[in-house]
């Protein structure tokens, strides 16, 4: 094993978050693997990333199938991962499907597991490693219409903290971010639409975030004099859960 591996690994590094993630961290002087499931989008974020010269890479990979993630990833020497991979949609809990349930968890928890579960042996090896889960102020303050993805962010939470208590004897750090709104081209018109503007009213700091104020955050959790920071859940969401 390679005790100073400097690759961090990004699960829904294709767009949006993932990809502003890999950006920072890679500006950081990280080699990045991005994995997804779209091979356009990843190949284009990785292809546009500072620091050519690590040779970041992308690998395709459906983050649902335990198998497939073990064939792919177990075999892999990672300093740091960043589960940040999670779909959602618009629906009140009593009108969700079996489907849509499963579809939802799947991804936003079960996927998450299927990672750590597959690159934390070789950290335990190593003695050493990052975790980083990101979750939402919605895993603790939820609302309606997002019930599903609210509960996979809660228990992601507390994936979190259990994780950092079973990891802890073995060096390796387990923390969560938890954004609130932030303004992305995905969720634009959504945010800037009616209910945006009542949302926005909930929130202290009265507007929405934007992806680069995550970055001192992330940056800060994968840095490597970061090393007694472990069962944490950091909420960057405009004061929006300090409130009732």
């Amino acid at each position: 094993m390679n005790l100073q591996s400097n690759t961090v690994l990004i699960t829904g590094a294709s767009r949006g978050l993932g990809a502003n993630f890999s950006k920072v961290l890679a500006a950081d002087g990280f080699k990045i693997l991005g994995v997804g499931r779209n091979k356009e989008n990843l190949k284009s974020v990785i292809s546009s990333l500072p620091n050519q010269n690590l040779k970041h890479e992308f690998l395709e990979i459906d983050i649902t199938n335990e198998k497939e993630v073990q064939q792919k990833l177990s075999s892999l020497n990672i300093y740091g991962l960043v589960n940040n991979a999670g779909i959602a949609n618009t629906k009140l809990l009593h009108e969700e499907t079996n489907n849509s349930l499963n579809n939802i968890f799947n991804t936003n928890l079960l996927g998450s597991l299927n990672v750590s579960n597959a690159i934390i042996p070789n950290m335990i090896k190593n003695r050493s490693g990052k975790i980083i889960n990101i979750a939402s102020t919605l895993g603790y303050r939820p609302l309606s219409y997002v019930g599903a993805y609210a509960a996979t962010k809660a228990a992601l939470i507390q994936v979190t903290k259990s994780q950092s208590i079973e990891l802890a004897r073995h060096n390796i750090c387990v923390n969560s971010l938890a954004p609130g709104y932030i303004l992305t081209d995905i969720n634009k018109d959504q945010l800037e639409g009616d209910a945006g503007i009542l949302l926005k009213k909930k929130i202290p700091l009265k507007r929405f975030a934007t992806a680069e104020e995550l970055d001192v955050i992330i940056s800060m959790l994968l840095n490597r004099k970061n090393t007694y920071m472990t069962g944490a859940v950091i909420a960057v969401d405009g004061g929006l859960s300090a409130g009732l």
